[in-house]
């Protein structure tokens, strides 16, 4: 089987650092697909500059003598690089904000920044820093703001040397854009810590958030003087829900008296934005307010685990060198016990430059504050979420903050499909729907495996939730004693019809899925015994059918190869695929499974293929009513099978709940364009061509598969239901539980 996670290393020790995060944003109404053509071309600003805390740092405290690094595993396990000094599992908030603003290349680090490299930008960062000089020094080294400021001198000069003359940097410096995400140490770091400082003896909470937000004003006006004009100053987040001062306050809950003295800051801080952007007339500050950002309910963002850190922690609040973190990170709200998982920063970072809510950035967000101050490229459109299409807020069932998914939740799991589960079964077949080269498999671990996205799967994910240390094989190349954990029978192109896709070839059709699902019984039984006890194995087993998007795709809606959309009208045809479907649950069944999920169809008429060939800039709402057809058909037989088969429960995933409504809500920005180059034949990515570099906003990987991000989204709905009508009679979890 592939292992879930990379091979850790034996590293340094770490430490403690700043900040935050707490409760999320209820944007509640997961996926609606839009017709917005966002075109990501040119950076928007010709550079960018970054200072702050741990939550920017991404490599300047590497060489520093301090406790407060992380080049280290497990940090940066989904980081394309590694471990690189970013306090995070993957990205940070500002390596995000760069792809947002069009960079292609991470905004590099002062300590190993080239001369070439400071022209479009530095970050300064550093973990443990804050606005005062003496924050952190119990950590050992690190950069304060002042500091950083110094830093920035410096790459001031060497660009008015690149550029000629002071006036041609500054004019250029004029039109980057500068964010600056730092305080929390001096809570955290500073004021929290009595028997360290002194400055909770010395001031009230009022007057320690007055004290050093006129500090910061002074550090702000010297950025000002050294060219900076577009300015994003980020709030502070509630410290007090941080599992490190939940664990020093020894409480469940929030520490509310830390929250509120953060609070007094934040207001002040936005006090300061009005009152510099009434003095400095040729330039713009606004406030991003973390507050509004981290408010609401952590499930719509398929956030589960809200106070416990994603990695083991050391007794200074970091990763533990070289030990396994948990597996299911897109669940976690912290990845340490002060620091967000890349999950989180994803939409911190999203909102920050567009903002969903009036309350999320003063007097405007990142985006609005680049179309002030400058005319971005005709090229580049940046779509913005409408507020008054969302749907009136629902209340959501949230996991218990204490829940810990560790045990396997059953003995096995064994999943049906299409290219949308298919990681690796077509590979070695003679046919187009394949997909085991670049750039597919960009963000999985082993690179290209016959994925049809640039990560997991949707079956991937669920495996994760139900408690599965490795990746479910595909039955091709399944062997030994990882049989009896399950296996994937998906192919790419396959359909409930024997004949569907066969205009690409060889595919593995949902009949001859079962035909390998006996081989693997018949070496199960081998296995463990005799037919008996394999039957009694299998009856516990897990089993999920994704089946019937290409019996639309490549059959119905290709008359020009396929024959059924002039024997069948569209009812007539759904009626037939169901009755298909339950001779084939039905063989299923008699095999021994007792637990099954069945995963409806989604919103076929809205990828982008469809929308091409129609063509149309919308949705086509024929293929769309079309497939909904046979979903009420599937519900209904789910119905039906429930009420027949006693010993068996089924349930339905309602994939067109699960994927209508706000997309900005989970980060999605970019929904009817792929997000590879596509062959204008098959639809799918050409062979080594590099994809876009915002693919965690992109909602299709190609022309027919989403990208990770959505099939993270649809897994945790799938597991657990958010909507009384995502999944029918249950979900996966509480199926699971079926005796």
């Amino acid at each position: 089987m592939t292992k879930l996670n990379k091979p850790l290393l034996s590293a340094v020790t770490g430490a403690i650092m700043a900040v935050k995060f707490c409760i999320w944003s209820t944007m509640p109404i997961a996926l609606v697909f839009c017709n917005i053509e966002p075109i990501w071309g040119a950076p928007q600003v010709p550079c960018y500059f970054s200072f702050g805390d741990s939550l920017v740092d991404n490599g300047n405290n590497n060489n520093l003598s301090t406790s407060a690094k992380v080049n280290y595993p497990p940090y940066g396990i989904d980081f394309p690089d590694g471990p690189t000094g970013r306090f995070t599992n993957g990205r940070t908030i500002l390596d995000i904000l760069g792809q947002l603003v069009g960079f292609e290349n991470y905004i590099p680090p002062f300590a190993a920044a080239t001369s070439q490299d400071i022209i479009k930008g530095v970050n300064y960062g550093s973990g443990a820093a804050g606005i005062r000089d003496e924050t952190g020094r119990q950590l050992g080294d690190r950069i304060s703001f002042n500091k950083q400021l110094l830093n920035h001198q410096k790459v001031v000069s060497n660009i008015a040397s690149l550029l000629g003359s002071q006036a041609a940097a500054n004019e250029y410096l004029g039109r980057c854009l500068y964010t600056v995400v730092i305080g929390s140490n001096d809570y955290i770091n500073n004021y929290l810590m009595p028997q360290i400082y002194p400055t909770s003896k010395l001031y009230t909470p009022a007057q320690y958030a007055e004290v050093l937000v006129q500090q910061y004003s002074q550090q702000l006006m010297t950025l000002y003087n050294n060219g900076a004009r577009k300015i994003a100053l980020f709030g502070l987040g509630p410290i007090g829900c941080t599992p490190a001062e939940i664990s020093i306050y020894r409480t469940t809950t929030c520490v509310d008296s830390v929250n509120a003295a953060v609070q007094l800051f934040n207001d002040k801080l936005k006090f300061l934005v009005d009152d510099f952007n009434r003095q400095l007339t040729d330039a713009k500050f606004i406030y991003i307010n973390i507050t509004s950002i981290q408010s609401g309910d952590p499930a719509t963002i398929g956030l589960q685990i809200l106070n416990q850190p994603c990695c083991k922690v050391s007794e200074t609040g970091l990763c533990k060198p070289g030990v396994r973190p948990c597996t299911f990170r897109a669940i976690y709200l912290f990845w340490d016990s002060f620091h967000p998982t890349e999950t989180v920063n994803v939409l911190t970072a999203t909102r920050a430059y567009n903002g969903l809510l009036p309350t999320d950035a003063y007097p405007m967000d990142i985006r609005q504050l680049l179309l002030q101050l400058c005319t971005i490229k005709s090229t580049t459109t940046i779509w913005h979420h409408n507020l008054e299409s969302l749907h009136p807020s629902l209340s959501f069932i949230i996991f218990n903050p204490q829940t810990t998914l560790g045990a396997q939740q059953i003995p096995c799991f064994f999943s049906f499909g299409d290219s949308l589960v298919d990681n690796g079964n077509n590979n070695n077949l003679n046919t187009t729907s394949k997909a085991n080269y670049r750039p597919y498999g960009i963000d999985f671990p082993d690179g290209p495996t016959g994925r049809f996205t640039n990560g997991r799967t949707i079956i991937d994910i669920v495996g994760i939730l139900l408690g599965f240390n490795d990746f479910i094989p595909p039955f091709a190349t399944a062997s030994g004693q990882e049989i009896i954990k399950g296996i994937n029978y998906g192919s790419g192109g396959a359909g409930i019809r024997d004949e569907t896709g066969k205009h690409r070839g060889d595919n593995l059709s949902f009949n001859k899925q079962m035909l390998n699902h006996r081989t693997t019984i018949s070496r199960i039984a081998s296995l463990i015994g005799n037919e008996t006890s394999a039957r009694k194995h299998l009856n516990k087993c897990l089993y999920s059918v994704m089946i019937g998007s290409n019996d639309y795709i490549n059959n119905y809606y290709l008359p020009q190869n396929y024959n059924s959309s002039s024997k069948y009208t569209p009812d007539q045809y759904a009626a037939a695929l169901i009755q298909q479907y339950l001779h084939q649950l039905m063989t299923l069944y008699n095999y021994g499974a007792r637990k099954l999920v069945l995963f409806g169809l989604g919103p076929l008429g809205c990828i982008p293929t469809e929308i091409s060939m129609f063509p149309t800039p919308t949705c086509v709402d024929s293929i769309n009513d079309a497939v909904q057809l046979f979903n009420d058909r599937l519900k209904q037989l789910v119905e039906d099978l429930n009420t027949k088969l006693s010993q068996a429960k089924l349930i339905y995933i309602n994939v067109s709940s699960i994927q209508f409504g706000a997309p900005a809500s989970i980060g999605l920005q970019i929904f009817n364009q792929p997000c590879c180059q596509v062959s204008s034949t098959t639809g799918l990515c050409i062979p080594g061509q590099k994809p876009c570099i915002t693919r965690a906003f992109n909602l299709f990987w190609d022309d027919f598969h989403p990208c990770e991000t959505l099939n993270l989204y649809t897994a945790a709905r799938a597991y657990k239901k958010l909507l009384p009508w995502d999944a029918y009679p249950t979900d996966v979890s509480h199926l699971v539980l079926e005796s």
